[in-house]
């Protein structure tokens, strides 16, 4: 499962004796994050128990209280988890362009890989995160805002009185879109690579609209206030 990328990064920022932590922990919580992954992408986050990520992750209940409260901190360290693969993924792309429109394609390229290698998990975790009474709902505003002044810091170079509401739109418009793929893909259980390149495609028009648009009939880049 391609999740194993997420936890295998988990893993190594807690590599047994890098920080004192006990032995074994970077492992249990690594067993824990996968049966916990698949069990919300089997079964939503409502209905499952902490005793279902026991059976799935085969970890004690023990062993789970020692580094868990309950199923929403086992739920928000995977959204976190997910979340900060994400937004590296863009930094990456990011600091290796200097052109703000492939800036933005390299944003639009990390968002869509995840739906295509973690459809399920991300339908899932995405929608729970849309909730605003949800323990995931904070978090997601803040990669919105971390978007947001990532792309702004790019194109400032080039617009110097853009407004950042554009980035931040059109970071609302790729979480649209890419959801708009995971539902039409079963929920996300079966994202086909001509959905992403569709969308892709889709991305790319209305992001070069935004910032490269021009002549009669094109509004002006909005600009700070």
């Amino acid at each position: 499962m391609a999740l194993r990328r997420v936890v295998k990064k988990q893993a190594a920022a807690r590599a047994p004796g890098a920080t004192g932590v006990q032995l074994g922990e970077s492992s249990a919580r690594a067993r824990i994050l996968q049966g916990a992954a698949n069990v919300f992408a089997a079964s939503g986050v409502r209905a499952p128990s902490v005793e279902d990520i026991l059976r799935a992750s085969g970890i004690s209940r023990r062993t789970f209280y020692r580094f868990y409260q309950n199923k929403e901190d086992v739920l928000v360290a995977l959204y976190r988890l997910g979340t900060d693969d994400l937004l590296d993924a863009c930094r990456l792309g990011v600091s290796r362009e200097t052109d703000p429109l492939l800036q933005v394609q390299r944003c639009i390229d990390a968002h869509l890989r995840n739906a295509r290698e973690l459809g399920r998990l991300v339908f899932v975790l995405g929608g729970e995160a849309h909730r605003h009474e949800s323990p995931l709902h904070a978090r997601r505003m803040q990669v919105h805002a971390e978007l947001e002044s990532l792309l702004l810091a790019g194109a400032s170079r080039h617009f110097k009185q853009v407004d950042p509401l554009l980035f931040r739109g059109l970071t609302l418009a790729l979480e649209g879109l890419t959801r708009l793929v995971l539902e039409e893909g079963d929920e996300g259980r079966h994202v086909t690579n001509a959905s992403i390149e569709r969308a892709r495609r889709v991305m790319t028009r209305i992001a070069t609209a935004v910032l490269a648009g021009e002549g009669p009939g094109v509004a002006p880049l909005p600009e700070r206030d």
